[in-house]
């Protein structure tokens, strides 16, 4: 979904619950063994259970567009065909009202999800939303509902066991030690299905979220959605990138080819969000292999790292710039140092061999300090 799109169900989400019939849970131990199922009318729950599980479920519709929020796509031959695609479909169209279908999708996570051990709750929540039609005149929204969109929301949560606090007890008037016991703690996973896109449901796609960029449980993306090679994590496509950049390029990786890459990067992620913020920010690979051309990098070497990306990416042309890059700084790391500044100030970064040594020069400015007092770089000279 697109970041409006997004906010537009997120905003469905209010601290009432008054768009969601009920909560429904499953409570699955560290061993994978079922604790507890559950159904609880949102009529039934007080303001601030309702504030919690409102809070629980927009999680899994927050984060950066291509980090933790990740568009995922059916195969084609999948969809209506495929025990995986029913099951999401059956739950959608009953708004989870079916047990036996619950407990089937249950069934299915608890059977492909790694918690490492961790016991988790996994919850579940079905809205209808009645859609507006836009005016293409005016681009103003129509009060007047011409179609309904009917989804669902999975949200899974690890169980933490609360630390012991020091709470007041007025009979007593004394503070003494509690343990307030087993508690939720935010989503660590969860998807909507189906997505909604340019104003109607798209039964071929899910919105996936994950909170960790280094790692999104790609297993229960195999065994939910049927997509046999789930991208990856964002913190590992920038990892495998670097890896093969610094591979197909050998010691020509100079600091100077570096800063470059990333300072021209940064720039057209720039761009494009000026030009479209809600747009996610790509690149070509072919526009990577340009700059690199560009800065006298051997077209045997490009080709190398052309075809080392292709095989290591499965075949992927085009890599969202916030995954290979930090758009908005750049980190300078040796054992002993570590300098960050702006992509700008990067590209002013030099080496310098001194007496054999090799030293980094950065431009010293008009003002420095260390450790907050301010000093003078300037020689007697």
């Amino acid at each position: 979904m697109r970041p409006e799109e997004i906010r537009r169900i997120r905003k469905r989400i209010d601290t009432t619950l008054s768009n969601f019939r009920s909560i429904y849970g499953c409570y699955v131990n560290a061993a994978g063994e079922i604790v507890t199922t559950m159904e609880i009318p949102v009529l039934d729950m007080k303001s601030e259970e309702r504030e919690m599980y409102a809070s629980i479920l927009k999680k899994v519709l927050s984060g950066k567009a291509g980090r933790n929020q990740i568009s995922l796509e059916f195969p084609i031959d999948k969809v209506g065909n495929s025990d995986e695609h029913r099951l999401l479909m059956a739950l959608k169209s009953t708004q989870l009202r079916d047990e036996n279908m619950r407990d089937l999708l249950y069934q299915r996570i608890i059977g492909s999800l790694d918690m490492d051990g961790e016991s988790y709750v996994m919850i579940l929540a079905a809205d209808t939303y009645d859609l507006r039609t836009k005016e293409v005149r005016n681009e103003e929204w129509s009060e007047e509902s011409n179609a309904q969109f009917e989804y669902f929301i999975c949200a899974i949560c690890p169980v933490k066991t609360s630390k012991a606090a020091l709470q007041y007890q007025p009979g007593q008037q004394e503070f003494r030690g509690i343990s307030t016991g087993t508690i939720l703690g935010a989503p660590s996973v969860g998807f909507v299905f189906p997505v909604l896109d340019e104003g109607s449901a798209d039964i071929y796609q899910v919105q996936y979220y994950t909170k960790s960029t280094s790692g999104n449980h790609g297993e229960l993306i195999t065994s939910l959605f049927m997509i046999e090679n789930p991208p990856m994590a964002a913190d590992v496509q920038k990892e495998t990138f670097n890896l093969t950049l610094a591979e197909a390029l050998g010691k020509d990786c100079s600091l100077d080819i570096v800063t470059s890459l990333q300072a021209k990067l940064s720039a057209k992620a720039e761009e494009i969000h000026e030009e479209s913020p809600s747009e996610i920010a790509e690149v070509y690979i072919g526009d990577i292999e340009d700059i690199l051309s560009d800065k006298g990098i051997s077209d045997d070497k490009i080709r190398n790292f052309g075809e080392t990306v292709e095989k290591r990416f499965d075949g992927a042309g085009t890599f969202n710039i916030g995954n290979l890059i930090q758009k908005r700084s750049f980190e300078v790391r040796t054992p002993e140092t570590r300098i960050i500044t702006d992509p700008e100030t990067a590209l002013r970064i030099k080496t310098k061999q001194i007496d054999g040594v090799t030293y980094i020069l950065v431009p010293a400015g008009e003002s420095v300090s260390v450790n907050g007092v301010e000093i003078n770089t300037r020689s007697d000279e």
